[in-house]
């Protein structure tokens, strides 16, 4: 074949790989940005319901992203080894290729996770939180320098200075513009990125701080201290394997030994209301268990200690009326709710210790319910009321399209 023919269709192929790239490009953008959104605290505090949706098109437009990747990769590779000085793409190519597929590999395995366990999950969830934070920048980089709107901006830059003649006489500048723009792009990346990459780093890292309320232990605000059982100091589960990620969907409940209080009322024979002081004198027991959260992450052997829900719910004589157990958290906003039969499983508790020691005001403290065998969203936190009803509650989270299925394994 003519080498000009050849070049030809090689140039026409390759303009048309270009308008796929460009594509794929956007809807990459489209996927960190909604990514990043949902690692927003704030954006779960002030719009929950919106976190729904963003996870909806999240979870959507990286299905549909495949598609592309899948049509154009085989091409691709096969137009640049035709071009063999095209070296340096070749090996930019496979990096972006190896990022994207580790990214959509684990991110369907986080969409599937109640199928694949919660061993998966997690560990699905750690690689998708490794490309995230150290390959999403070089895409967002390799997508922006390599757009069409990006080399017009070069162009125009490179016209400019030689307009105005600042090319130096050796052509070969320290930093022409063209560098200094990519630098420029690469470092906003790098700077917009750290804050995130820190705070995923932190508790990996042991960089963990107590520089705010919320980290803070709660052994200032009450007095006594519950006295841990002798399973719970040293945790006779060992000492918890993972690190709880914390989530709030309001401000955080300041709660002290002075607005402290526990009530069961409702459809009960006797309802029931302690202090901190008369809650510590209910018998309490020590428990091992796992703790799974919907999106994928888990703590793995922590030692629980509390009362039993169905010790509590004796006390209080339940009325034959009542099907369901609604729970409230100080915070004022958040419910949930489980069948009575639910709650009387031997493992649900109202719980005060984790690993021997008060639980933190950011992990549900100084009370919180635990139900090991259901996704954390029903583990209702800062818990200071719990309701007998005759009919079912829809949960917080659940009126924003959580599953009233919670059970980790169905």
């Amino acid at each position: 074949m003519d080498k000009e023919v050849f070049y030809k269709k090689q140039r026409k192929f390759g303009q048309k790989l270009k308008q796929l790239h460009h594509w794929n490009a956007v809807l990459f953008v489209i996927l960190a940005v909604t990514g990043f959104v949902l690692l927003s605290t704030d954006f779960r505090q002030w719009f929950p319901q919106g976190r729904i949706w963003v996870k909806d098109i999240h979870i959507w437009i990286g299905f549909v992203s495949i598609l592309p990747l899948v049509v154009y990769t085989p091409k691709m590779v096969k137009h640049l080894q035709t071009l063999r000085k095209r070296k340096n793409n070749q090996r930019n190519l496979y990096v972006v290729l190896f990022i994207l597929v580790m990214l959509m590999v684990s991110g369907i395995a986080l969409t599937y996770h109640r199928e694949i366990g919660p061993e998966m999950s997690s560990a699905a969830l750690f690689i998708h939180d490794v490309f995230t934070y150290l390959g999403v920048p070089y895409l967002l980089y390799h997508s922006i320098t390599r757009s069409q709107w990006f080399k017009e901006m070069e162009k125009r830059r490179l016209q400019k200075d030689q307009e105005k003649r600042y090319v130096i006489e050796d052509n070969n500048p320290m930093m022409d513009r063209r560098t200094l723009l990519r630098k420029g792009t690469g470092g906003a990346i790098a700077i917009g990125m750290t804050p995130f990459i820190y705070q995923w780093l932190k508790p990996h890292l042991g960089l963990a701080t107590l520089n705010n309320s919320s980290e803070l232990p709660l052994t200032k605000a009450f007095s006594p201290l519950p006295q841990p059982l002798p399973d719970s100091k040293p945790p006779i589960g060992g000492g918890r394997e993972g690190e709880f990620r914390y989530y709030t969907v309001t401000k955080m409940p300041q709660v002290t030994e002075a607005n402290f209080s526990f009530q069961v009322d409702g459809l009960v024979n006797h309802p029931k209301e302690w202090n901190w002081e008369q809650f510590l004198q209910l018998k309490r027991e020590v428990q091992v268990s796992d703790f799974h959260c919907v999106t994928g992450w888990s703590v793995y052997k922590v030692t629980w200690e509390g009362i039993k829900l169905k010790d509590i719910l004796s006390k209080a004589n339940v009325h034959p009326k009542a099907k369901y157990v609604k729970f409230y958290s100080q915070d004022g906003v958040y419910t949930d709710s489980l069948t009575l039969e639910q709650a009387m499983m031997d493992e649900v508790m109202v719980a005060l210790l984790i690993d021997g020691k008060l639980i933190e005001n950011r992990n549900g403290g100084p009370v919180r319910l635990i139900v090991p065998e259901m996704y954390a969203y029903k583990s209702v936190k800062w818990l200071n009321r719990i309701e007998l009803i005759a009919e079912p509650h829809t949960g917080y989270w659940e009126k924003r399209g959580y599953k009233k299925n919670a059970w980790v394994k169905i």
